[in-house]
């Protein structure tokens, strides 16, 4: 029982940190309510996306290169990042709340870390004694991952949801970046482990690629909040 509530607790911690510094960021909070329903519907894709695994997706080996680039994106960022796109649309549909560019930010984070929390408790729960390790790298790769595939979709839906002329560009953008991004991520993290010979140069792109788009979600973020007219130092 403690190891149980221990691994639920590692395994959402990280997600419920970084959806709560984005919701201190909005200078016009949404309704709780509101936030609940795009947290729970990201919690509903996990199974979903298991499901479309091993009913309709092929299983593709990652044990090249190749491999690892087509698994990644046909079994995990395309499935991924299409259910996250359909499920912030429908809610933007219907919440009369979604009046601000920020906005998008904070839903597709909301969606973002649902998904992260239930899928890092399959991870900690399928990780047997290693779980701690399991936690703590995910915690500091895979989670914040999530969260910077989140803002990229929420801030170019939101320019499209509020710029009916370039809508179809935007939303196209919106899941089309994350798909790209969350890929990417994807195809160096198997490919590590592919080539001791090359394994040092794909960890050095993929922490330049990490913190290159770390700071790119940071100025997003700061860009909608100035769109919105707020101040985005404060």
């Amino acid at each position: 029982m403690p190891d149980t509530f221990f691994k639920i607790l590692a395994a959402i911690a990280p997600a419920v940190v970084l959806a709560f510094i984005m919701l201190r960021r909005d200078k016009q909070p949404e309704p709780i309510g509101w936030l609940l329903a795009a947290v729970c519907l990201g919690i509903v894709i996990g199974p979903i996306i298991l499901t479309i695994g091993d009913i309709i997706l092929p299983d593709i080996p990652a044990d090249s290169f190749l491999g690892a680039f087509m698994t990644s994106f046909v079994n995990a960022a395309i499935p991924e990042e299409g259910l996250k796109f359909a499920v912030l649309y429908l809610l933007a549909k219907r919440c009369r709340h979604f009046d601000e560019m920020f906005d998008g930010i904070v839903y597709a984070v909301c969606i973002g870390m649902g998904f992260a929390g239930i899928e890092n408790i399959l991870y900690l729960f399928g990780a047997e004694d290693e779980w701690v390790f399991v936690g703590v790298s995910r915690a500091l790769l895979a989670v914040p991952a999530h969260y910077f595939f989140a803002v990229i979709m929420g801030s170019f839906f939101s320019l499209g949801w509020f710029d009916k002329r370039n809508r179809r560009f935007y939303l196209t953008a919106a899941f089309a970046l994350p798909v790209i991004v969350h890929g990417l991520y994807d195809t160096l993290c198997f490919s590590m482990s592919l080539n001791e010979d090359l394994s040092g140069l794909i960890l050095i792109l993929f922490l330049l690629g990490f913190k290159y788009i770390r700071n790119y979600v940071k100025s997003l973020t700061n860009t909608m909040l100035n769109l919105d007219g707020y101040d985005s130092t404060k």
